[in-house]
């Protein structure tokens, strides 16, 4: 299994590395990066490599494509949030880029 561990982070007495670690907490990103499944490399790389994000016909729903071993599958982004793990408190935190 492979994750970032923030608390592991945290015991380095880096200055760059505490801001980094403190700031992962504040926005809230310590859940999603210490997130613990196993993963095959492989697939993770066909993933982002085949992502494609788009809205449906009315705008109102985001959808998410992706090809694995050349299939292709897609799915709505709530769906697709949810096999993750995450919640409607996850789906409208603040965007990294309102930091």
């Amino acid at each position: 299994m492979k994750c970032i561990d923030a608390y592991s982070l945290g015991k380095f007495k880096e200055p760059k590395l505490e801001q980094v670690v403190r700031d992962i907490r504040s926005m809230g990103l310590s859940y999603l990066l210490e997130f613990r499944k196993h993963w095959n490399n492989e697939l993770i790389c066909q993933f982002y490599a085949s992502y494609h994000h788009e809205r449906d016909p009315t705008g109102a729903i985001n959808i998410v494509h992706w090809t694995t071993e050349g299939k292709h599958y897609k799915v709505d982004f709530i769906t697709f949030s949810r096999l993750l793990g995450l919640s409607q408190a996850d789906r409208t935190a603040p965007k990294l880029t309102e930091y």
